[in-house]
Parts: C-alpha cells; structure tokens; sequence
C-alpha cells in the first residue's frame, strides 16, 4: 500500500483486486494453521510459531532483564562474593530493573567467604561457571545495544524468531523449546549453538540474536530450576527480601503482610477484576452475624443486611479453583478455594476504601471463618486468599483471558482479513509477538516440570486444564468492560468509591471505542457495509468454528455468526483491542511490582489450614514457599513482569489515510490527558495509588 492509498473493503474493490485478495488470503491460510494442543485442553493455537516483527529494542530488553536476574541468582548462592554491574546497558525502550545506559565492566571477585565456598563445592562450582556466562553475555548486550544506536535502532527481519518455521525441505524432528525445563541440579554449560551466537562469536544479524536470545535466557531458566528444592523454610520473613540482592525490592514488600494492603489487592492488584458485589445468597452461604459485622466494622448497630442492601459489602469468591489437585512437584502442595468478604466504610466515616471482614477457607457454610481479631489464625487465613488469588490470576485472568483468549483474533486476522483491509491495519499492530509468546508458554512455562509447575498450587494436568476451561467459558459478548463490571455490582463510584483498577480501565477502554469508533466510521457508512464486507463475515465465522470462540456476532441463536451493524462492531474491535494491550498490562505488569515476592502473593501453600487435630497452630511461614521456590518465582514473575515493548497509541505509520492520522492523533491526546488524571488522582490520595494503568506503561499488544 503506497502513502497516498486508502484501505478499501473487499466488496467497493475492483473486480481484479478482489481476486488478488482471495489469492493473498489463500497463501495466509496455509501459512497461519490451526493446532488444537493437548496441553491447553484443545484450544485453538497456532500451528507452528509465525515470525514475527518485533524490534532489536524488545530483544534488548530481554536479554538485560535475563542478565539481571542471572546476576541476582549467583548473588544470593554466592553472597558478598562477586561485584557486578546491575544496570542494563539499555537505553532504547523502558526497562523494568534500570533507567541507566552505562555499560559497566564485568563482575569480579572481591571477597569469597571460605564458609560459602566450602558450602557446597558443586554448587559453588556450577554458580561461577553461570558468572563467566552471564559476563560475558552482558558484554555481547552492551555491543549490541551500541550497534542499535549507530544504526538508529533498526528494525530486524525477524530478530524473535526462537522457533522458527522450517525452511524448504528442512524438517526438524523436535520444535526447539524457547524455556525448557532442566532437571534438579542439571549442569550448567555455557549454551552452544550453530551459529555461535552466545558462545563467543560475533552477534551479526537477526537470525544470531534471536538463537543468541534463546540461549541466553534457556541457559539461566535452567539454572534456576536446577536450584528448586535447595533451600528449604525459612526462619524469617526478611529471608525474602534479602533474595533482592541485585534487582530492585518491590514496593509490596514493606506492606505485604497489613490488612489495608490485603484490600488493596482487590482493587488495585493484579487480579483486580473479580471482585463482586455480595448478594443475598452469598452471605447466606458465608454466615456474618450482625454482632461481628459490628465488631469488625466499628459501626454500633448496623447489621449485614443493611450494609448489603446499601452496597457496601464485596466478595472474591475462588470456587473455581476446586479443580486443582494438590501438586506434588518440588513436594506436596495445598489447595484451598476460599471466599473473602469486604465492606466499605459506612457514608460520613473518612475514607471509604475497601476493608476486610471475613474470610472463610473453602466453600460450604460450614467451613471455618477468621476475622481480623483472630490474631496469627487471621494472618495465615489472608495468606490461603492470596494463594488462591496468584493462582486464579495466572491460570485464568492472565493466561486465559488474555493470551489464550486473543489468539484466535490473530490468526482469524490474518486468515480472513486482508492485508489492505482497513480492519487488518487496525488490529495487526495489537497482536504483534502474541503467537510467538504463547507458543513459548505452551512448549516451556506450563509443560510437566516447568516453572508453572514448580510454582503454583495444582498438578501440572489440573492447573493447564483450569486455564482451558476458563477460556471454554467465556461468552464474548459478555465481556465488554463497562457491561461486564455493571454484571459484577461494582460499577458504581458511589457505592464503591475506590476502585483504581474499574476507574482507570473504563477511562482507557472509552478512549479506545472512541477511536476505533471514529476509525470504523470512516469505511463503514452505513449498517449495510458492514453486512456486506464479506472478508468480515468469514472472520467472524472463523471465530467461532475454528476459533471456539462463543456468544459473538449478532447473529440470531442457532445461526451462522455474523456482524450486522457499525455499532457493534465498533464495540467488538474496542474489546479485542482492549484485552491485548489494557487487560494483559493489567495482569501482567503487577507481577514485578507486586507478586515477585512471595509473601506478598504466593503461589502455592506448604502446610494444612487449619491445622488438624492436635497439632500445632499453622503459622505463616509454614504456608509460605520454601526459599527455593521463592528464587524461581521472583525470577520468573519480575522478569515478565519487567519488560516493556512499544506503547498504546503509537501505530508508526501505520495509517496512511489522513483520516485516520487526524482520528489517532485525538486518541493520543486522550489518552495524554488519561495520564494526567491517574497522576492527579494517586498524588491526591483519595484512592488506592494504582500507576498499572497509566496508558504510557501500555504495550500496544501482547508480547511478554
């Protein structure tokens, strides 16, 4: 498409372009095939990783983020042993560990204590070898980094192509694995590759960056998992902390264990969008006499049912998790599906922010309530919620609902929409990296003894298979944010005065369906032309048969699914949109701010509560993870949870039709201006400080 084209729809194309666009679209769909993988319960997944056009920039970015935390790991196995650089010698995008671009020279060793060397030779053996490789490593990144800036960050071919499409003739006999898992205390050696790229040789070209990335992060995932299970209980809570030796230690740490940090998870947390307004069924199933709602709240005279009919009362209910089996991987794991309730501070008291009342440890009425007297019974109660929070925010709220969700838009995108269709150019940017991401998690983070396995709460089987069936549940027409919060009971500001996630997403999410409004209504006039666009009636209906996605269209039940009116269809696209940038950064990013210390949110529990009979109380470092465990789940939730890579709104040329640049430019003053509220907003201290959201801290898509 030239500067001065106009994206066109199929039906007002002449008749030779619409035959080149069905042959174009025929050579897409025997690029972007269906695979339905066991793994994820058979859900539509791309058939093989498509190469995708990330920049130099995110590979960077990773590599720094990898580093980092290599660094980190052989600073806690090896204390006050080795100097290190800490700062990523990366300056083109933002990183999540460091702002500085210096290039710093290698680690090196200053003071070995003899009683850390003679700990564990092998170990300490093993942790050195990882030392060399990760300075060498960072030495090749600063080089890189460099040659980025000589060359005004260009754009690699395919510089994240970990897996690649094999070429004419060429069939491998297993798919590379970007994470694979190691077994315990496997050796490490420096990673090999044909190409030499990260074991010496020059880094060249994108086909070198990418197997250089590949090894890079493979070799130091495979470190951290060959650590799991070294390090057992801990015997104070600082313990986590110190595991911040050499990356940042995330603001949850100093508040991790208060009650008003427990309510701000539900609203400002990375799991903030379950929350609900209790109904009459709920209290009945979770009994609060009126004598404790009293008691805890501070409010003589009231009762439950006042306060409920009022809208101040909210539950997190986590009934889905009773699919789990307990895993056993590193050892035995808990499960537990409790519901918390919380209540709002009566009009007139102060600061109407979210408070605790209740938890109750699993889901019938008869199972045991705590309140915020119990004292440490209480303190271990908000622990099993919060395990179960990090386990429904992974399984269902992040992978689910956003990365497994959006898959079927990209490849029904680029199956069913032409390239020159002006809906392609809209939502292409918005799925870029995703195919690539997803298929690492599938063949790495969530396989049999991978990182999702050793972290969380479930066997391997049982936890993939509750992130399927939370995709297989979706209803997609019910999913728009401003109906779905309305469905939840906690749309109102009045009743619900803080609530930072609600505020600040709805604030993007109108953004958004303005502009893709406005976009949308510059090819679609009428009702008619949205009915006639027959590339996107065979999108939709991909959607559905092979996509498995259900309740979308408007199609009247029982028939083909279709897309009859602009209105709609506007709203569809501000959706999709929303949940491959807004959403995953929603669920994403909080994860380094938040969840990569452990106490803070954990991910599985290591001890029965209640206790059983007879013996001794749980206490909190009972339930929480093993110190091992810890090391994994700081690395690998801060490392995903540190890189950003492009920025909602920035479309770079995208659009050629003035229209369009006129439309976006007022969308990127919006969402200037959004930015500006959420500043106002936290530096007021009327609400929960919650930045996540702040459209600048946006990717455009799912690429992490």
């Amino acid at each position: 498409m030239s500067l001065f084209d106009v994206p066109v729809l199929p039906q007002n194309d002449t008749p030779k372009n619409r035959e080149e666009r069905a042959q174009a679209l025929a050579q897409q769909q025997t690029r972007y095939l269906y695979d339905y993988p066991s793994i994820v319960g058979g859900l539509p997944m791309a058939a093989a990783p498509i190469p995708v056009d990330l920049s130099l920039e995110w590979s960077l970015q990773v590599a720094g983020v990898a580093i980092a935390l290599g660094e980190n790991l052989v600073s806690i196995l090896l204390p006050n042993t080795l100097s290190f650089d800490v700062q990523i010698p990366v300056v083109l995008g933002q990183s999540g560990f460091s702002d500085r671009a210096e290039a710093q020279p290698r680690g090196e060793v200053v003071n070995p204590d003899p009683e850390v060397m003679q700990s564990d030779p092998e170990l300490v053996e093993r942790a050195m070898e990882l030392h060399v490789f990760l300075s060498e490593q960072r030495e090749k990144l600063g080089k890189l980094a460099a040659r980025a800036h000589a060359q005004k960050s260009p754009q690699p071919a395919d510089p994240l192509s970990l897996v690649r499409r094999p070429e004419a003739g060429v069939l491998p006999t297993e798919p590379s694995r970007v994470f694979p898992a190691a077994p315990l205390k496997a050796p490490l050696k420096a990673p090999t590759t044909t190409t030499g790229a990260a074991a010496g040789t020059e880094v060249t070209d994108a086909r070198d960056i990418g197997q250089w990335l590949a090894d890079l992060v493979r070799g130091i995932l495979d470190f951290y998992l060959s650590v799991v299970g070294l390090r057992g209980r801990a015997d104070d809570v600082q313990q986590y902390a110190a595991q911040f030796r050499k990356i940042p230690l995330p603001p949850s740490a100093g508040v991790s264990q208060t009650d008003e940090f427990f309510a701000a998870l539900r609203v400002a947390g990375p799991n903030a969008m379950i929350l609900r307004r209790a109904t009459p069924a709920d209290l009945a199933a979770f009994p609060v006499t009126d004598e404790r709602f009293a008691s805890v709240t501070g409010e003589p005279g009231a009762t439950v049912q006042e306060a409920a009919c009022a809208g101040r009362i909210y539950l997190v209910d986590y009934a889905a998790l009773t699919k789990l089996v307990p895993g056993t991987d590193p050892q035995p794991k808990y499960v537990w599906a409790p519901k918390a309730l919380f209540y709002v501070p009566a009009a007139g008291s102060g600061r109407r922010s979210l408070r605790p009342l209740a938890i109750q440890t699993g889901q019938d009425a008869q199972s045991p309530i705590f309140y915020p007297s119990d004292d440490v019974s209480w303190s271990v109660a908000k622990l099993v919620v919060n395990i179960a929070d990090g386990n429904y925010h992974e399984l269902i709220s992040h992978l689910g609902l956003t990365h497994l969700l959006t898959e079927p838009f990209v490849l029904a995108t680029a199956r069913q929409l032409d390239p020159t269709h002006p809906l392609n150019l809209l939502l292409t940017p918005h799925f870029a990296g995703t195919l690539l991401i997803n298929y690492a998690a599938q063949t790495s983070l969530i396989t049999p003894g991978g990182p999702v396995d050793l972290l969380l709460s479930g066997t391997s089987a049982s936890l993939n298979a509750l992130a399927a069936s939370a995709v297989q549940e979706v209803r997609y027409n019910q999913t728009f944010l401003p109906q779905a919060l309305a469905a939840l009971g906690v749309d109102s500001k009045e009743a619900l005065p803080d609530y930072p996630y609600r505020d600040d997403a709805l604030a993007v999410w109108n953004a958004l369906h303005d502009w893709v409004s406005d976009y949308v209504g510059f090819y679609y006039e009428s009702d008619g032309d949205v009915a006639g666009d027959y590339e996107l009636q065979a999108w939709v209906q991909e959607l559905v048969t092979a996509g498995h996605i259900q309740d979308i269209g408007e199609g009247a039940p029982g028939a083909a699914a279709r897309i009859e009116t602009v209105g709609y269809l506007s709203t569809l696209l501000t959706q999709v949109i929303f949940t491959a940038s807004a959403q995953h950064a929603a669920v994403n990013f909080p994860q380094r701010t938040i969840m990569s210390y452990t106490p803070a949110l954990p991910l599985a529990g290591f001890a029965p509560f209640p206790a059983p009979a007879q013996a001794p109380a749980t206490q909190v470092l009972d339930v929480l993870a093993p110190l091992g465990e810890s090391i994994l789940q700081q690395a690998v939730l801060g490392g995903l949870g540190a890189v950003y890579h492009t920025v909602l709104g920035q479309y770079g040329g995208q659009f050629t039709d003035l229209r369009a640049r006129a439309a976006l430019a007022r969308f990127q003053q919006r969402l200037q201006a959004i930015e500006e509220q959420i500043h106002l907003a936290n530096g007021l201290g009327e609400r929960t400080a919650y930045s996540t959201l702040l459209p600048s801290a946006i990717p455009q898509s799912i690429n992490i």
